[in-house]
């Protein structure tokens, strides 16, 4: 667990499209190409001795893009030179139509909590029993990780601050160069608050469910103060700490009892300059027994992304320069970037779930989904314990497959997939009774309302 000096800013993997260039700083990526790829990898030996004059045309109208992104510098010469780049061993096995490794890891480092939330998926609270790996498997899980190229880590739960080593797992993470966030209740203590502030993240998400009846009920009460506390303190760092802002993310469980506070949570997001995701309300963990009638409807969901759309719209907002998230079924956005002609998984055609993203547990126990996680009686989405494997054993388990390439039979021909939407939600459709049988996935997804849209589908 020896500290890393001067980790590298930039990621290069290859991949069967070519491959990536991931940027620590800013999570940010750029694709490329099979022919860019060997070009930086011919780069990398020269010590400065290839110039821009040498390249072919199509590699020269990509050098201002490189150059913009931070990993090339071009100098008056015309000599190239590779900027704080890393390269990855490529593996043995390069999959088709599949990335070699996640990008991004949801870590449920605890499932315990000191909140008893009545949307959450994975059913926390402070009486959960469960076995933690301990930090220096956490260490060798980081380094598996770190090897193959994932560079996102984010900590969540549970409330990942009730664990006393949870600093310790941040320190190892960033000393290797990574991405690093914090999903967060926002109910800190003092002395948690310094070390949040203190561990040099780059993200921190902050939930917040409406105004303060609204949040309260589903959370705790006094939830609302105390997260607007937190949204406070971490605003008046940020003013003090301009060139290590850390990134927030106001994010919100969007169900039938709080739609009607979405333009309160987009214009106080916006008066702290935070960007705002909204999630859906799905049928899993302690949301399928408490709050079955709090579920929107088709037409209720389709308001609502009205709504979102109507709020990019507004002056005060685009003044603000935040962001609105919306990445599921966001069909009122005139702009949306069509991505459908991007390589797979970068197409809009899958969520993050075993695409780009895995989600390990308090164990070291990789699943396909925390929205499923507790569903899943029989364990067939279930991969194995990263304490006991090597990253590749688990990404690419059989058990994954099947859930990764289920195909969305009902969304093949829409217009909108993978344009506007990424197609059904794999965990709302299990969550409301539909099944994974031959490769496909079968059942409804309610919060499609394509066919309401015009008429169109």
């Amino acid at each position: 667990m020896s500290p890393k000096s001067n980790p590298a800013r930039f990621t290069l993997r290859k991949e069967y499209f070519g491959g990536f260039v991931y940027d620590a700083q800013t999570a940010r990526y750029e694709l490329i190409n099979q022919d860019e790829y060997k070009f930086l990898i011919g780069l990398e030996g020269t010590e400065n001795t290839i110039f821009e004059q040498s390249l072919g045309e199509q590699l020269r109208q990509r050098l201002p893009v490189f150059q913009k992104f931070g990993f090339i510098d071009v100098y008056e010469d015309g000599i190239l030179s590779l900027v704080n780049l890393r390269f990855v061993e490529p593996p043995s096995y390069i999959p088709e139509g599949m990335l070699t490794a996640p990008i991004r890891v949801f870590d449920t480092y605890t499932r315990k909590c000191n909140f008893e939330c009545q949307h959450c998926y994975f059913s926390s609270s402070s009486f959960v029993k469960e076995n933690r790996r301990t930090i220096y498997q956490t260490a060798d899980i980081l380094q598996k990780f770190y090897k193959a190229g994932s560079m996102e880590w984010r900590f969540t739960g549970g409330e990942a601050l009730t664990q006393p080593d949870l600093f310790e797992a941040i320190a190892i993470a960033k000393n290797l160069g990574m991405n690093v966030g914090l999903y967060t209740n926002g109910w800190w203590s003092e002395q948690s608050a310094r070390k949040v502030l203190d561990a040099r993240l780059n993200e921190i998400v902050v939930s917040l469910e409406g105004r303060r009846e609204v949040n309260d009920r589903r959370r705790k009460r006094g939830a609302f103060d105390k997260t607007m506390e937190t949204l406070n303190r971490i605003a008046e760092y940020n003013r003090t700490n301009s060139d290590n802002k850390i990134n927030v993310v106001i994010a919100t469980t969007v169900g039938r009892d709080n739609i009607g506070n979405v333009e309160f949570l987009i214009r106080l997001a916006a008066n702290f300059g935070y960007n705002i995701n909204f999630i859906p309300l799905k049928p899993s963990g302690r949301a399928r027994s408490t709050l079955q009638d709090k579920l929107p409807s088709t037409r209720e969901f389709m308001e609502f992304s009205r709504t979102v759309q109507r709020m990019r719209e507004d002056l005060q907002i685009i003044a603000s320069g935040i962001k609105i998230i919306h990445k599921y079924k966001d069909l009122f956005c005139p702009t949306y970037p069509d991505l459908s002609t991007k390589p797979f998984p970068f197409n809009y055609s899958e969520c993050g779930a075993l695409t780009t993203a895995i989600s390990l547990l308090p164990d070291g126990q990789v699943i396909a989904c925390p929205f499923v996680f507790e569903q899943d009686k029989t364990g067939e989405f279930n991969g194995p314990n990263l304490t006991e494997v090597s990253l590749q054993e688990a990404w690419f388990h059989p058990n994954f497959e099947k859930f990764r390439h289920a195909k969305k039979i009902g969304c093949i021909g829409c217009i909108y997939y993978m344009r506007q939407c990424r197609g059904a939600c794999r965990a709302t459709v299990l969550g409301y009774g539909g099944k994974i049988k031959d490769g496909k996935l079968l059942g409804r997804d309610p919060y499609c309302y394509a066919s309401l849209m015009d008429g169109k589908k």
